[in-house]
């Protein structure tokens, strides 16, 4: 088994430089998503209950979902959901738990969630003390999904819902019909919040192992999946970095709230 390659920048214009020579390696984009603590693995929400565990189970969970906020959600949205494909890209805009995995076009979004969303205790002076490194995790969707597809002899690219290779990921009742590894799809701009943060995603389907437990087991290609870390003693002048650079909680969050969080941190308040 193959360990997902590590990259330790030391500076942002270390990352920078990292970026771009990933970029000159291949002609595929690449997604990036960040992570505040090293350890926190590449899994999506429904698949972490606590106590269903097999496919079986969470296959009858996601139904549940569906259904409960299908019929409960009409009279806070005036939005048409056409299909389930289309709830659940809308459920996980709000953050209920599905097979969707976030990720990012922008390099730089990602960055920021990571340094961002690291948890920290407040020393002398006002200093930050993080407790665990951060993570920026770099996805080829391109090469990703034709390893994922390769039993059906998949030679394309990015998937959109549309694609026939899709069906095999569609909910249903069970999941033993359903394909085994994650893939990569374009999916709904449901929100100014998904622009903003040039969302994409991975849809996962009847294995319930981790993205990077899967590159390994699973025997991935080189280079679709990679792992840049972030020292826990460097996060706090990486945070002021990309603050620095406009990547600031209004442009991630077009919203009030985003600019409710801004000015917490500008006033001192997050400390």
């Amino acid at each position: 088994m193959a360990k997902v390659p590590e990259i330790k920048p030391k500076t942002f214009t270390e990352y920078v430089q990292t970026i771009e020579k990933l970029h000159a390696k291949g002609a595929n984009p690449l997604w990036f998503r960040g992570a505040g603590k090293i350890t926190y693995k590449l899994l999506p929400g429904l698949y972490r209950h606590a106590k269903k565990k097999t496919a079986a189970e969470i296959a009858i969970l996601e139904r549940d979902t569906m259904i409960r906020f299908r019929q409960r959600s009409i009279p806070f949205s005036d939005k048409s959901l056409v299909d389930d494909w289309d709830a659940l890209f809308f459920m996980q805009h709000y953050r209920v738990p599905t097979r969707l995995l976030d990720w990012t076009e922008n390099p730089f979004i990602a960055f920021y969630f990571s340094v961002m969303s690291a948890k920290f205790a407040v020393g002398k002076g006002d200093a930050l003390n993080f407790k665990d490194d951060a993570a920026v995790w770099v996805l080829d969707p391109v090469r990703w999904n034709r390893h994922a597809l390769s039993h059906q002899s998949y030679d394309g690219g990015i998937l959109v819902t549309k694609d026939p290779e899709i069906k095999g990921y569609q909910p249903a009742p069970s999941f033993s019909k359903m394909n085994n590894h994650a893939v990569a799809l374009y999916g709904a701009h449901n929100s100014p919040r998904i622009v903003a943060q040039r969302g994409v995603f991975t849809v996962f389907g009847q294995n319930l192992a981790a993205m990077d437990d899967a590159y390994d087991s699973a025997s991935f290609p080189n280079g679709s999946l990679q792992k840049i870390i972030l020292d826990k003693s460097l996060l706090p002048a990486l945070r002021q970095s990309i603050l620095s650079y406009g990547i600031t909680e209004s442009v991630i969050y077009p919203d009030l709230d985003g600019l409710a969080a801004e000015m917490r941190r500008e006033f001192g308040f997050e400390v």
